[in-house]
């Protein structure tokens, strides 16, 4: 049975069917009742009701490979597992594969493509020379980038404006009267990492600050790398005031590099991080960093791609989500400083 079977015995239109399945719009509860009971009877144990309606799709998502997201980045972790949820509980199939930055076509995911098992694709966290989306387009796959996206070319994204939460951390820690700033990036390589360093790029140059090379340190995201960039910035004696880490836990790994340098968060350096995890307000001071919204991308990603799937009439998705400040005890003003 499909949706126009289901449309004319409930006597309601296959749109109204597609949505009622989906969980989707405000229906009365004797339509909604009607339309679930018969397609309930052509169920088989276990098996969603999409499945019978042909809105079952398979979706792959290709993450970096060697990036431990569970342990060095819990916020992509955490988006990673809101997704498969969202995609679930429509009746989707969700695959993880990984690949990697260059032309390779022997890893999981191009195995994916070339047995033409999926019907969409999303390249969570994609690289800075990413292949992958142009294989996408070649292949004639709808897809859709998040976690980092180019600003240079068109592209199908639903993200955070993780460029613009970067540049209003400089424009705050300017407001603070820093001047001289250090930066904890992440992998140079990832596209997410490189927004958020042309977001300060962006607020050094509209402030008038001059930009040093020797003021940012980029690596992994995790704890460890926080650290050590923390303290070769201080060690340089450049006089850097503050400390924007690209992510909460390379903050983690800096706050307990200064602390092991005996400067104290802010009187003699203030630090800011950029995701709010959950343990960044039990800090030790509590960390001011950039909240992104992430319980509002899932639904959409699902609803947009499904879309690109079925809708003829869309032709791309450019979706910025927003990004906010969350001003806690790491940052004071440099007249307190010192």
């Amino acid at each position: 049975m499909k949706l126009k079977d289901i449309a004319a015995k409930a006597n309601v239109s296959i749109s109204t069917v597609s949505r009622i399945i989906n969980n989707q719009g405000n229906f009365s509860e004797d339509t909604r009742r009607k339309v679930m009971d018969i397609a309930k009877e052509y169920l088989k144990p276990g098996v969603m009701p999409a499945k019978i309606a042909g809105l079952s799709y398979t979706i792959a998502v290709f993450v970096p490979e060697v990036h431990d997201f569970v342990d060095n980045d819990p916020a992509s972790s955490a988006d990673l597992s809101h997704l498969k949820e969202e995609f679930e509980s429509h009746g989707h199939r969700f695959l993880l594969a990984t690949h990697s930055c260059g032309t390779q076509t022997s890893g999981s995911a191009y195995r994916l493509l070339s047995d033409n098992k999926i019907d969409a694709a999303i390249v969570f966290d994609p690289f800075v020379e990413d292949k992958l989306v142009d294989e996408l387009v070649s292949r004639g796959i709808p897809y859709l980038v998040t976690n980092g996206r180019r600003y240079d070319r068109v592209q199908n994204y639903i993200d955070y404006d993780n460029r613009k939460g970067a540049y209003e951390v400089i424009q705050y820690l300017y407001r603070l009267g820093h001047r001289t700033i250090g930066l904890i990036a992440g992998p140079e390589d990832h596209l997410v990492s490189l927004n958020r360093l042309d977001g300060c790029k962006d607020a050094f140059r509209d402030l008038g600050l001059a930009w040093n090379n020797r003021h940012v340190r980029s690596g992994a995201f995790d704890p460890s790398h926080g650290y050590q960039a923390a303290k070769q910035l201080i060690g340089q004696r450049s006089g850097i005031t503050a400390l924007f880490a690209f992510n909460d836990m390379m903050a983690f790994g800096a706050m307990k590099a200064l602390a092991e340098l005996e400067l104290k968060i802010p009187k003699d350096i203030s630090l800011i991080g950029f995701d709010d995890l959950k343990l960044s307000e039990y800090m030790m001071p509590p960390l001011t960093t950039v909240r992104r919204f992430r319980y509002d991308i899932s639904g959409l990603i699902v609803t947009m791609l499904t879309e690109l799937i079925t809708n003829k009439t869309i032709s791309e998705v450019n979706i910025s989500l927003k990004t906010e400040l969350i001003e806690r005890e790491s940052c004071a003003p440099v007249s307190v400083n010192g």
